[in-house]
């Protein structure tokens, strides 16, 4: 007896799953005959797979089809084990031993995603390295971005110079092995993602396509399993998120957001946090950063200035001057 056609699809379909496919893809794929009625009714075929959540049309009548992942049930009653956070820790000065303190403020889980939202040149990179140094003990650690590696495939200059001049960090093991990977990716992350490992990806760049940011961090969480996702995205002048929108926050468990505070410092401010302490959205520090980039120092948190309410600048008369208690900053020290 012949293989019905519909059985053929769903043994075909069972090794394309997550992928997109087309009517003549698939036709192809089966060698279908275009003499033959099937060559017809693979569309009704199609319909039916469709209609039992084997694939899921593209929805513009193109004869393109989203191949569905099927899912299990979680046996959630079956699990007794309660997951503690992990001992992740936050970034400090190891200049002057000032810090955020982030790390009695928030708990960080396995499968977290942390977002680094920043202007460009105000610390980005610097917090992402020390996040990612000071954790190199927790779980094996990847580091993904064209800020560190050049078209050659080789470690950029500049890169090296922030790593020595991180002399607080071992970077080789006793044994001389590396600590960390160094993939020179550009594009394509949740390609290069590698689960239970702690991913660095400084920077997410989708030029253009920016709509798409939240779908792409929840694919960077998603396969990092039970590892950790440290993910930095550009942000511009005077807005309260990175490119994409407040979207970029919808799968983030914890948000650094990262802004000029005057001239030559950085203003970090706490956003979203889903396992937090105590009171710690919104909450702000000022820091400097040192040593090209590699280091930070004079960490100390700040409040909006009462004087002026966080403006900057006073009411005198007719004229708006100079706030005189923060100088125009808008913030001053805690």
């Amino acid at each position: 007896m012949a293989e019905r056609l519909i059985d053929k699809l769903r043994e075909f379909l069972s090794g394309a799953e997550g992928k997109e496919v087309s009517l003549a893809y698939l036709r192809n794929e089966l060698r279908l005959n275009p003499e033959r009625s099937e060559w017809e009714s693979i569309r009704k075929s199609m319909q039916l797979l469709s209609q039992e959540g084997v694939v899921k049309p593209s929805g513009r009548n193109d004869g393109i089809y989203k191949v569905v992942v099927p899912i299990k049930p979680v046996r959630w009653w079956d699990d007794g084990k309660v997951e503690a956070p992990l001992e992740f820790q936050f970034p400090r000065s190891y200049h002057d031993d000032t810090t955020f303190g982030i790390e009695n403020l928030v708990e960080v889980f396995a499968g977290d995603l942390i977002l680094i939202s920043g202007r460009s040149n105000y610390g980005k990179t610097a917090m992402a390295l020390s996040i990612m140094a000071e954790n190199l003990n927790l779980m094996p650690t990847i580091l993904m971005g064209s800020e560190y590696t050049s078209s050659d495939g080789k470690e950029k200059p500049k890169f090296k110079r922030r790593r020595r001049n991180m002399d607080w960090v071992q970077w080789i093991t006793d044994n001389g092995q590396p600590r960390f990977e160094l993939l020179p990716v550009g594009g394509d992350y949740e390609d290069y993602i590698k689960p239970d490992y702690m991913n660095v990806i400084d920077w997410v760049s989708l030029p253009g396509e920016y709509y798409l940011i939240d779908k792409l961090l929840k694919s960077l969480k998603d396969r990092a399993g039970g590892g950790i996702t440290v993910a930095v995205i550009q942000k511009k002048k005077d807005v309260d998120y990175g490119e994409g929108g407040e979207r970029t926050e919808w799968y983030a468990d914890v948000s650094l957001k990262i802004d000029a505070f005057g001239e030559h410092q950085s203003l970090l401010t706490i956003g979203k946090v889903k396992a937090p302490k105590g009171r710690v959205e919104g909450r702000t520090w000022a820091f400097d950063i040192v040593d090209y980039g590699a280091n930070l120092e004079n960490i100390r948190e700040v409040i909006k200035c009462t004087r002026c309410f966080g403006k900057g600048y006073v009411r005198s008369g007719q004229e708006n001057k100079r706030c005189p208690m923060c100088l125009g900053m808008k913030y001053v020290d805690k």
